[in-house]
């Protein structure tokens, strides 16, 4: 009886030990799974954030790239890519590059002394400035000076036109920038020149420049044009609209009459218009004949050594009134200014 007691107890406690045992299996199991079920509601809900910051950001990237902007210009608002890649432009060529564009063709000029010659490296210059010539180039953008451009070729691409005299040459490269989504390059170019500018100012507006007259000059010859007044191009856009200096009253008084900013002058009447200093530009391979008149020695300016002779050479310096071309040239005149202040 005992013996029989004893293996029912026996099987009980078996039983019991089975039952714990399966008991204890079914808990660790559980908890397993939600030990795994946390680490992927984790996942979850970190995942489509990471995704969506993922997706988000390219998304951002890719509008930065792609699609388009609408621009408000002198012709009505214009929609143009939000990052164009090739880019054809008349005349402006130097605020392209300054905004770190490189155009797929350009109708302009290319000259060893101009600061960003280096850059026209293998980039077409158009022999024509036509509709066959452009469409070549398949541009997705056209950039130019000429109001007439906007009709004559708005149906090849996006023209924005920039006419000459409407803004500053800042106020251009800035304008630029914005329409092509380098309104950084822009911003960071005309800080570069305000502050060169700030600078060169200082520098001309006191000591023996103080309240001086300042002419831009060249002799093309007595049966060509005489003696040209420059006020816009050969640097006086720099000398006059940035730098502030002053033109000879009979200059000024021309200009005012005839309305024209640059004109020749007869060798009989040129003296008249040399102010306190001058900036003589010469021709490459070429003497001056009026230099070698008898008027010429009885010139103010030239009897006091103020005359700053710009070997033609450097005539490229001088051709564009851009941002980047007037850095340069504003190195240039002041240092040569302060050699004469020197003496």
């Amino acid at each position: 009886m005992i013996n029989k007691m004893n293996k029912q107890m026996g099987l009980i406690v078996c039983a019991l030990v089975v039952v714990m045992m399966v008991l204890a299996g079914c808990s660790n199991t559980n908890n397993n799974s939600d030990l795994s079920s946390g680490e992927d509601k984790t996942s979850a809900k970190t995942s489509p954030i990471e995704t969506d910051g993922a997706e988000k950001s390219e998304s951002e990237k890719t509008e930065g790239k792609s699609g388009t902007r609408k621009v408000s210009t002198v012709m009505g608002e214009v929609e143009v890519p939000v990052n164009p890649q090739r880019v054809i432009v008349n005349w402006y060529v130097g605020d392209v590059f300054t905004l770190g564009i490189k155009p797929v063709a350009i109708n302009a000029r290319a000259d060893k002394a101009m600061p960003f010659y280096d850059q026209f490296e293998g980039i077409p210059i158009t022999e024509k400035w036509e509709s066959e010539e452009i469409l070549r180039y398949e541009p997705d953008l056209i950039i130019t000076f000429d109001p007439k451009d906007f009709e004559n070729f708005s149906k090849l691409a996006p023209v924005i036109v920039a006419p000459e005299g409407d803004l500053s040459s800042s106020e251009r490269l800035s304008f630029l920038g914005e329409a092509t989504g380098h309104e950084a390059e822009a911003q960071k170019a005309i800080s570069v020149f305000e502050e060169k500018l700030k600078n060169a100012k200082e520098k001309l507006s006191s000591g023996i420049f103080k309240d001086k007259t300042f002419s831009i000059l060249q002799d093309w010859g007595r049966e060509s044009y005489g003696v040209m007044y420059e006020t816009g191009s050969r640097g006086g856009t720099l000398l006059y609209e940035y730098l502030g200096l002053k033109k000879p009253e009979k200059l000024e008084q021309l200009i005012k009459e005839s309305e024209k900013g640059r004109d020749s002058l007869s060798y009989e009447v040129a003296s008249q218009y040399f102010g306190d200093y001058v900036l003589w530009f010469l021709k490459e391979g070429y003497e001056s004949e009026y230099a070698n008149t008898v008027i010429w020695d009885s010139i103010p300016a030239v009897k006091n050594g103020n005359i700053i002779e710009i070997p033609g050479k450097y005539g490229g310096l001088f051709y564009y009134s851009d941002i980047a071309s007037m850095t340069a040239q504003l190195d240039y005149i002041v240092d040569r200014l302060l050699e004469l202040e020197k003496k």
